[in-house]
């Protein structure tokens, strides 16, 4: 399995494929710090993870500290429901995948 940089390529490679691809998609949310100081440069909020399997052949993960970035990146997961079977499991289901 292929790991890619960007999002992107995997809605491109769902483009070109175009019958039957099969994503699997992974979208988890975890505290940054248990600990708010309120200082500016203490860092609060959450992070996003995203994992993303296309067909068996190309994997990209990404952690998300900045919210903009994340919605831009379910942009694109919605996009790629249009053009795909998709399914929404756990990280561990992403992490079997990947292993085979």
């Amino acid at each position: 399995m292929r790991q890619v940089e960007r999002l992107q390529e995997i809605i491109d490679a769902a483009k070109k494929e175009s019958n039957g691809n099969k994503v699997l998609v992974s979208q988890h949310e975890t505290s940054r710090s248990a600990v708010t100081l309120g200082d500016e440069d203490t860092e609060s909020g959450t992070r996003l993870r995203v994992k993303v399997v296309l067909n068996d052949s190309l994997y990209y993960s990404e952690e998300f500290m900045d919210d903009t970035l994340y919605e831009e990146a379910s942009k694109m997961i919605k996009e790629l429901k249009d053009l795909a079977q998709v399914e929404l499991v756990s990280e561990a289901e992403i992490q079997d995948a990947v292993k085979v």
